[in-house]
């Protein structure tokens, strides 16, 4: 599963596993229960080194 790493809100610095069906639209929508946030890709497209390994770089949508 592809690495995602969120850069601002509620899921700021954090790296999830992601289906990678989810990631083949222009935004990640996370609906709860625990918290709720949409996310865009970083253009140009860009990987973070993090400890579980590279991450594609996903920024906060407000």
């Amino acid at each position: 599963m592809p690495l995602v790493f969120h850069w601002g809100g509620p899921r700021h610095g954090e790296t999830d596993e992601v289906p990678a069906h989810l990631l083949a639209s222009a935004v990640l929508v996370y609906d709860g229960p625990r918290w709720y946030g949409v996310y865009q890709r970083f253009e140009p497209p860009r990987l973070q080194d993090t400890p579980e390994g590279p991450a594609e770089v996903w920024i906060v949508r407000e």
